[in-house]
């Protein structure tokens, strides 16, 4: 699956990553590439416990869509590919 994620630099605070479609899916990490790694271990671990608790798997929404939300602005966006179980 394919999940889109973005990325904020916080002010002398590293990065924060945030998956829009995946409820309660979001890390910290000191730099882009460690925040990007982190998220998708993130994901990846979100999808199981839904999988655990028999709830459906999210869609994906389209970034270009996501990006109009006042929240995500200033963000940076990537797609994060995890194999779900």
């Amino acid at each position: 699956m394919r999940y889109p994620v973005v990325v904020h630099n916080i002010e002398y605070a590293g990065f924060g990553a945030i998956a829009p479609d995946l409820p309660h899916c979001h890390c910290h990490a000191d730099t882009l590439e460690a925040a990007l790694q982190k998220m998708a271990e993130t994901i990846f671990q979100r999808l199981e416990e839904l999988r655990q608790a028999g709830q459906p798997m999210p869609e994906a929404g389209s970034v270009d869509t996501l990006r109009e939300n006042p929240a995500f602005v200033g963000g940076v966006w990537a797609i994060i590919d995890v194999e779900s179980t």
